[in-house]
């Protein structure tokens, strides 16, 4: 008995697909949209963006940090100098700090 029912459960249910998908008929897209560039234009700007650093893939884009001043990393030496300087104008407030 529950083999019939699911069968016709089942059934039932690729029935009510089948009608649900010929309802909407055939999509057209957008047709109101007309290009003014052809697909090898798009991609050789998207490459000149890529070149230049303004675009970024995946999930970095958009990337907030395009059109901002590039800046330069300090080097160890200048973190160090900068440490030192800090240490000496503030007392140590934590005791993981050696000598």
């Amino acid at each position: 008995m529950k083999t019939i029912a699911l069968a016709l459960s089942a059934a039932a249910l690729l029935a009510s697909a089948a009608v649900s998908a010929q309802e909407f008929g055939e999509y057209a897209g957008n047709t109101s949209f007309v290009s003014t560039k052809t697909r090898a234009e798009v991609k050789a700007e998207t490459l000149a963006a890529i070149a230049r650093g303004e675009l970024r893939d995946g999930e970095q884009y958009p990337d907030p940090r395009v059109g901002l001043p590039a800046v330069q990393p300090k080097t160890r030496a200048e973190v160090k100098a900068e440490l030192a300087a800090y240490r000496k104008t503030h007392k140590q407030t934590s005791d993981d700090v050696a000598g």
